[in-house]
């Protein structure tokens, strides 16, 4: 009979009842915790497809997933081929563009060159590369081996009548060798050598165009060589025509005429720039070692600017003079030289080549007549290209 004071048995975890089994209170939930019991241990675990397919001791089962693997591997081999092929062809492609690029900027340089005055930029080049080289090459002569040659000089010139002084200078190594180089003797035409110079040093530096004009004035005019005395006041001549009447006729009253447009102050500084101790101021004196000093300077500048003292050295080509410096040298030898006779007084300086070895050297001599002095300046150049032909051991 139902009573509301009916106590009803509280429910229990799985886990109770099998603590409670063990009691032998109820046996209805005994009994069911013994049924459970053999239900749960009669259940197998449910394997899955993969696990067993996994667990399968079928041997193609493993052949096929080591192929599966061989395939998968290989698949990444085959893109890193195509991508090292990519990069060689990308890598060849970017060298002919290169080169390509390179081909156009020489030819458009070239063209450029062509039209715009290479003939100019190959003589800057040339004199520079000149320049370099001659001071790279090794130094066969030198100032002590020369003294060899300066005694034989001295042995030959202690015989002869006058006086003499001698002065030559290696352009290549920049040794000396001499007798007597410092003796004072009159100017006379060799005094266009350094005016000349000093006028070209400008026009190479355009600071003086080479036609400017100057005139003829009556203060000019002197008693000498040359022709210029002749003209009439007031003709037109230009610096570079002076300049080859200077040195080619030896013209007096075109020497005087650049010193009066140059400015005896200008030339007076050139000369002391260059290491002369002499001056315009009279008497007009030179040592044959200011002429090897004017002729180094002049060597040195034309390797500078052949260009701009082109018409200078063929000047200094076209000087009629055979019978002293150049008589003792050989037939083949290209001579450069400037000339002065005084009474009494005979000099020549020359710069010539000796086996392709430039040479500077300058004679004066006084108290001797014009023939004397061409055979001893013969004989003294003759010595010193047979020295220059044999070079020292």
């Amino acid at each position: 009979m139902y009573s509301p004071f009916h106590k009803f048995p509280t429910k229990k975890s799985p886990t109770r009842k099998k603590e409670s089994g063990k009691s032998s209170n109820n046996k209805h939930t005994t009994q069911n915790q013994h049924s459970s019991q053999k239900h749960t241990n009669e259940r197998r675990p449910i394997q899955s497809l993969a696990s067993t397919y996994s667990q399968s001791p079928n041997p193609s089962h493993k052949q096929s997933n080591k192929r599966r693997k061989g395939a998968t591997k290989a698949k990444p081999t085959q893109k890193t081929a195509s991508m090292k092929a990519y990069r060689r062809k990308r890598l060849r492609l970017g060298r002919a563009t290169v080169v390509l690029i390179i081909a156009v900027l020489l030819g458009v340089g070239v063209k450029w060159m062509t039209v715009s005055g290479f003939s100019q930029l190959y003589d800057h080049i040339r004199a520079d590369v000149m320049q370099i080289t001659a001071k790279s090459q090794p130094l066969p002569y030198t100032t002590g081996a020369y003294l060899a040659l300066t005694r034989q000089i001295e042995l030959y010139l202690q015989k002869q009548p006058g006086t003499f002084g001698v002065s030559g200078v290696d352009l290549v190594t920049g040794a000396q060798f001499g007798w007597q180089a410092h003796n004072s003797f009159n100017t006379a035409q060799t005094l266009a050598l350094p005016v000349v110079i000093d006028l070209y040093s400008q026009i190479a530096n355009r600071q003086l165009s080479p036609q400017t004009i100057v005139h003829v004035q009556n203060t000019d005019k002197q008693a000498g060589s040359g022709f210029i005395g002749g003209l009439p006041q007031g003709t037109a001549l230009t610096v570079t025509q002076l300049a080859h009447a200077a040195i080619v006729n030896g013209d007096v009253v075109a020497i005087n005429m650049l010193i009066r447009k140059l400015g005896p102050a200008e030339i007076d500084s050139f000369m002391s720039s260059v290491g002369s101790h002499e001056t315009l101021s009279d008497p007009k004196l030179l040592t044959p070692y200011d002429l090897t000093l004017y002729l180094s300077y002049l060597y040195s500048m034309n390797q500078a600017h052949p260009h701009s003292l082109a018409p200078l050295m063929m000047d200094l080509t076209q000087v009629q003079q055979n019978n002293r410096i150049a008589a003792g040298l050989s037939t083949h030898s290209k001579i450069l030289q400037v000339t002065g006779d005084w009474p009494n007084e005979f000099h020549n300086a020359a710069i010539f080549q000796v086996h392709h070895h430039p040479i500077a050297l300058a004679i004066c001599s006084n108290g001797v007549t014009e023939t004397q002095a061409n055979l001893i300046e013969a004989h003294i150049s003759h010595l010193v290209e047979q020295f220059v032909s044999q070079p020292p051991n």
